[in-house]
């Protein structure tokens, strides 16, 4: 079996519900409320509690073994069909083909970031992000950073991505 990089729980800075370990990440369950964490915190496959910030390891559970536990875990006693476990599987390689082993990660809008990032210029999945520092950092010195922009419902929406600008 060939292994490859996943994410999991690096530590319980910042904000960390989950006891698990190892605490694989879901794929991102991000909704129309990014501020509530959904746009910035991973979630824990088994216990679905939040977190924030992630390493890169390699694992040797196939992303078939992982999507179906992610999948059963979302919705209990559901099925997971052949179909929505490749759409899973596709999409969580898209999200970590460039993950670098060992490197610590954070979940912004639709993004794995590293840590290491001096900033975040991108157009997300809900927002455009135009910050000169990665706020996740930022907040374990100046909790300001979190509840002014992460948390903040007026920055997601200031930022957000109007549906009309497709069209042009």
């Amino acid at each position: 079996m060939s292994s490859h990089l996943y994410l999991v729980k690096e530590s319980d800075e910042l904000v960390c519900h989950c006891d698990c370990d190892p605490a694989y990440v879901t794929f991102p369950g991000q909704m129309d409320c990014p501020w509530c964490g959904c746009g910035w915190l991973f979630t824990c496959i088994d216990c679905r509690k939040a977190f924030a910030f992630a390493r890169a390891i390699e694992v040797s559970e196939s992303w078939e073994e992982i999507g179906r536990r992610d999948l059963s875990n979302s919705v209990p006693n559901a099925t997971v069909d052949d179909d929505e476990l490749g759409e899973w599987v596709a999409a969580m390689q898209e999200l970590m083909a460039d993950l670098e082993e060992g490197e610590e990660y954070v979940y912004f809008d639709g993004l794995y970031i590293p840590s290491e990032c001096a900033g975040a210029e991108f157009e997300g999945w809900y927002a455009r992000h135009n910050l000169s520092f990665l706020p996740h950092v930022s907040a374990l010195e100046h909790e300001s950073s979190m509840k002014s922009i992460l948390a903040n419902p007026r920055y997601w929406n200031e930022n957000k991505i109007d549906e009309d600008d497709d069209d042009e």
